[in-house]
């Protein structure tokens, strides 16, 4: 039987009496010193990677380099990770510090929203229990069990259950016929690409708000031969118009960027409704920096009309994990709802799928 937690992070950082250490800065780094600072938790220090550590300081800790740390203060401390990882290496040397030390997670809100502490979680406790009940089959209601898990504890043993996305997309649209897609969030065309291998759209409009980013999703559409793939400058909302947008090219963009090194650019605001007037959509993918609630109410009267197949990301704010689940189930309520998740640190990349 599957269970949640009894103990939060953030609990347990309060009473503990070991060494704590940030390795990581940036906006991560940032935001994990606020909630340490919420919970009257000291800090010892900071580290980096040895082959990335370098003269600085960070909220006035001396950066130093982790076998410095390791030497003076042995196995027996708390790390606190403050980035995220897709890379092998990386990840296989996180899981190695985790083995030595007790390595943690916190998790963050990216854009918004309140922290995952046992508060939280009791007062949204019912909320959960009936969402996971709304999943089609185990492997979607053990993903949901680890991701609340994971929040709770920063654990990585809740992070071990994901799959290739593209054998994901075969298996749950399989016999689906698949004419046109909405790519909202379409990077450089990394996720246009996994779907055309997946499920063989005929045609994909691939909106991506990121001007920087934009350019390199239009040279990936002009080479792209397995498909139409028509791009789209836009941020996806409930309304048209436009938006200030935090422009870096990378995560940390949108219009509640949080990326010190973007810059301001002012980008068009589209409704999926407006962009997809008259159009025969067959499936809706969102993964739009914080703003997939909105672009949902964007699209109601395409997802209406239509009875799309959708893919929506679900980790982006606090309450997405529980309340986009909902809100697709209103729009949706006849579709299956699956859950699946890409290999990466931390619980980044979790996909919510509706399948009709």
């Amino acid at each position: 039987m599957m269970e949640f937690a009894e103990t939060s992070l953030w609990d347990e950082l309060a009473a503990e009496t070991r060494p704590i250490f940030l390795y990581g800065t940036g906006n991560g780094g940032d935001k994990i010193l606020a909630a340490l600072d919420k919970y009257h938790v000291t800090l010892t220090g900071v580290f980096a990677s040895d082959g990335f550590v370098r003269d600085r300081y960070f909220h006035d800790y001396h950066v130093r380099a982790y076998s410095d740390v390791a030497a003076e203060y042995g196995d027996d401390i708390v790390i606190l990770l403050a980035f995220g990882t897709t890379l092998t290496s990386v990840k296989e040397f996180i899981f190695e510090l985790d083995r030595k030390h007790d390595l943690r997670i916190p998790d963050v809100p990216l854009y918004g929203g309140d922290l995952f502490d046992m508060a939280y979680f009791e007062s949204h406790r019912d909320i959960l229990e009936k969402t996971a009940d709304l999943f089609a089959d185990e492997i979607s209601r053990k993903l949901f069990y680890d991701a609340v898990n994971f929040r709770l504890t920063g654990k990585t043993e809740y992070l071990t259950d994901t799959g290739d996305p593209v054998q994901s997309l075969s298996e749950l649209f399989a016999g689906r016929n698949i004419g046109t897609m909405l790519d909202g969030g379409a990077f450089k065309g990394d996720s246009a690409a996994e779907f055309i291998e997946g499920v063989h759209p005929a045609k994909i409009f691939a909106v991506e708000a990121d001007p920087k980013t934009f350019v390199k999703l239009s040279a990936y559409a002009e080479a792209e031969d397995r498909a139409e793939v028509v791009p789209v400058h836009a941020a996806l909302f409930d309304c048209d118009g436009e938006m200030d947008y935090v422009s870096s090219g990378s995560r940390g963009s949108g219009k509640n960027g949080q990326n010190h090194r973007a810059d301001g650019k002012t980008v068009p605001m589209r409704t999926i409704d407006t962009l997809c007037t008259g159009a025969d959509v067959d499936l809706i993918k969102l993964d739009v920096e914080g703003a997939e609630e909105s672009a949902l109410r964007g699209a109601a009267e395409t997802i209406r009309r239509c009875q799309p197949d959708m893919a929506v990301s679900l980790y982006h704010r606090t309450d997405d994990l529980y309340a986009l689940v909902n809100t697709v189930h209103e729009m949706l309520p006849d579709h299956r709802l699956y859950l699946r998740r890409v290999p990466c640190i931390p619980m980044w990349d979790l996909n919510l799928y509706a399948v009709r």
